[in-house]
């Protein structure tokens, strides 16, 4: 199973040889594709050839292109590579309004327990009780909005009274980049197991492709937000370092379902757990992360 996350900073030269990913720089690096599980085009002086975008495809190597900020701008997926493509999609179409209302129930109530296991890893248990309380009070397709209820409550918890998501700060922009390196790590999860990642069970936009990329990120957030809390001071600028400790987390461990996974891994087992879910209807079948500790993934 893939569990590298390649990022290229400097001008290089990509290729592939040998179903190797070959590095030109000063020196020379090559590393097997089947290991890589995203490759970052950070710099705007690399180079890369066709041959490469393809076995990327053919491996389901995740490619990233940032900007000329050097934040991710676009994701490259393979297409329709599943091998039964219209059977997913027609399984996704069909599914219920109330069955997913229920998915949505469950990926919210992960999502305010993690912010408040968040708020317990900062010492701040007073402030966490009352998220879990918020949890408990989801209702199926969260019709209260306890989730935008929760997110405000938390978020002044863990930034400040005066934090708000708008403002175009280092906590903010750290904060963002977490998520699109995590989101992109989702998408790539719902496409190796054949689903369109633009049909979403909440998220619904007509512009955005990743609408169920962005309903499964959820319950993933907490962990951008506690690495951003701990480790980034908002007087501090924007920084290569923080961008370092940001891509750390897709090597952190979590738990899913009592079984401690990297979160690289982990992500691939919810996505596969969601295709057990749809298949049998059954919401209790799906597997999402719990937040309990920031600490890098030990493979033994």
């Amino acid at each position: 199973m893939a569990y590298r996350h390649i990022i290229i900073r400097n001008p290089a030269k990509l290729s592939v040889k040998n179903h190797q990913l070959v590095i030109k720089q000063e020196e020379t690096v090559q590393i097997p594709i089947e290991d890589v599980c995203t490759l970052t085009i950070e710099d705007p002086a690399i180079t890369l050839t066709g041959v490469l975008l393809s076995e990327c495809a053919a491996h389901h190597v995740e490619v990233i292109v940032c900007d000329q900020k050097r934040t991710p701008s676009a994701l490259l997926q393979p297409f329709h590579q599943h091998s039964r493509q219209k059977a997913v999609l027609d399984m996704q179409v069909g599914l219920s309004k109330p069955f997913k209302k229920r998915v949505w129930q469950k990926i919210v109530r992960t999502k305010i327990e993690n912010q408040a296991r968040c708020l317990d890893l900062m010492f701040q248990s007073d402030k966490a009780n009352l998220l879990y309380s918020i949890s408990r009070q989801v209702e199926s397709g969260d019709r209260s909005n306890r989730e935008a209820y929760a997110a405000k409550y938390y978020f002044n918890q863990l930034f400040g009274g005066e934090f708000t998501r708008r403002r175009e700060d280092v906590h903010n922009i750290s904060l963002n980049y977490g998520y699109s390196l995590i989101r992109s790590l989702v998408a790539r999860a719902l496409v190796r197991y054949g689903y369109t990642p633009s049909l979403g069970v909440f998220h619904d936009s007509q512009t955005n492709a990743f609408n169920l990329a962005d309903d499964f990120m959820e319950p993933l957030r907490p962990f951008v937000d506690l690495t951003v809390a701990m480790y980034v001071d908002k007087e501090e600028e924007w920084s290569r370092d923080i961008k370092e400790k940001l891509f750390n987390i897709l090597s952190y461990s979590a738990f899913w379902k009592g079984e401690k996974q990297s979160i690289t891994n982990g992500v691939d087992l919810m996505m596969k757990s969601y295709v057990a879910t749809c298949r049998n209807g059954d919401v209790s079948m799906l597997v999402l992360p719990e937040l309990r500790a920031l600490e890098q993934h030990v493979y033994e």
